[in-house]
């Protein structure tokens, strides 16, 4: 079975413990099987055939965050989102995939358009109040949960998405100092607009030209419900739109998107692999690296008081890709902010794309953890560097009612920086 694939990761686990302090599942639940080495030992049991693979699985390896904090303190460095991400695709291979997960991978996040048009009347429901009354009636649900969790996670739906904002402006001065690609991430296009608004003028101001790409969905969030076919058709689909352009870099706004497109190399094939490492792995950068490495341009107005800014670690950029120290550089380049330490700040906030959905219960056990930590700070502003993560520290600013603006770094770089905005 493919399973067979993660043997020699599994394997290496030799049940030390220290996966145990940085798991959130089992910080809240102290249930072995909620760990990484009690997730690895039940995967290789499956693997050398002492116990067959059913149903009741389904609870301890969904119930993952894939987080990855685990490989932070793992010294045979076990990748246990992998192992995770395998078995869940040899569940749904034997046991079946809900409709509605299959329907969003192989269909709806084929087609942006498509999906777009969904989210607005989601948008349009939102507003007139119909949402709250089909909740009332329990007549729909998400992931086999009440959609009342999915309505309230957004505080609004945008009536325009960020690619209908920027259709048809040219995002280039007059004399470019290099050329960026940006990866439109989905959260970003149909979420927080304004966030890559934020990003795109940033671009501007700083001497470059943008190509905005018409890239589709990353695939993380189907390989998060371990729909690997899906995910090889993202990854072909992806690889042949970021290896056609002649950009300097390829630039994103969403740490998750720029983690997954750097393990592309990995999903592909051997020849595709190769092409993609030598052409495309090496331009990619989360924006808060590339905020870092262009400083030498940037302008910053500066004022009288300071705001008081703390920072969330996304778990794509510190675990996945061990950055921590960019996004704290920029925000404290700039004049008029205070920047303030998060205690436990890379512990996931429990959003994980569609985790807080799925897992409201759990997923709002560990969010407290992260507000209670937030509150302590005494911050003006809650910083972090992924959509899901605003998504969901919004979501727990507005449900505790604590006096926080949660941003992504960007839009407070771009807040402080001096210069014109996009001719939208």
């Amino acid at each position: 079975m493919a399973l067979s694939q993660v043997y020699d990761q599994v394997a290496q686990c030799s049940r030390c413990g220290f996966c145990q302090p940085t798991c959130p599942t089992y910080l809240i639940s102290g249930n072995e099987g909620e760990v990484a080495r009690g997730r690895n030992q039940l995967v290789r049991a499956v693997i050398e055939g002492r116990i067959e693979l059913n149903r009741d699985m389904k609870e301890p390896l969904f119930q993952c965050l894939m987080c990855n904090a685990c490989y932070t303190s793992c010294f045979p460095k076990i990748k246990t989102d992998r192992v995770i991400a395998q078995a869940r695709h040899e569940l749904i291979k034997s046991f079946g995939q809900p409709l509605l997960q299959r329907y969003i991978f192989q269909s709806l996040l084929r087609q942006p358009e498509v999906l777009g048009r969904y989210i607005k009347l989601a948008g349009f429901g939102k507003r007139s109040g119909l949402s709250r009354l089909v909740q009332v009636l329990r007549v729909l649900g998400w992931y086999g949960k009440n959609i009342a969790h999915a309505e309230g996670l957004l505080a609004s739906i945008p009536r325009l998405f960020l690619r209908e904002r920027i259709s048809g402006v040219n995002i280039r001065p007059k004399e470019p100092r290099g050329k960026l690609a940006y990866f439109v991430g989905c959260g970003i296009n149909f979420a927080h607009p304004e966030v890559g608004l934020a990003t795109l003028e940033l671009m501007l101001l700083r001497g470059f030209e943008v190509e905005v790409l018409g890239n589709y969905c990353c695939g993380l969030p189907a390989y998060a419900y371990g729909d690997l076919d899906s995910v090889q058709w993202f990854a072909e689909q992806n690889t042949s739109i970021l290896a056609a352009t002649d950009a300097d870099y390829i630039v994103t706004d969403c740490a998750s998107c720029t983690s997954f497109l750097k393990e592309y190399g990995e999903l592909l094939s051997a020849s595709e692999s190769s092409t993609f490492a030598e052409q495309v792995t090496g331009k990619i950068k989360d924006v808060t690296m590339w905020l870092h490495e262009t400083e030498d341009v940037a302008q910053y107005a500066s004022s009288n008081g300071k705001e008081k800014v703390t920072y969330h670690d996304p778990c794509h950029l510190a675990h996945h890709l061990n950055e921590r120290q960019a996004p704290r550089q920029v925000l404290g380049h700039l004049p008029s902010v205070e920047y303030v330490p998060l205690p436990e700040s890379d512990f996931c906030c429990g959003g994980a794309g569609s985790y807080n959905i799925a897992h409201y219960d759990l997923s709002m056990q560990i969010l407290d953890r992260k507000m209670k930590n937030v509150a302590s700070t005494g911050a003006d502003v809650l910083a972090t560097a992924c959509p899901a993560c605003l998504i969901q520290l919004d979501y727990g600013v507005r449900r505790q009612s604590l006096p926080v603006k949660a941003k992504h770094v960007t839009q407070i770089v771009r807040e402080h920086s001096i210069g014109p905005s996009l001719p939208l």
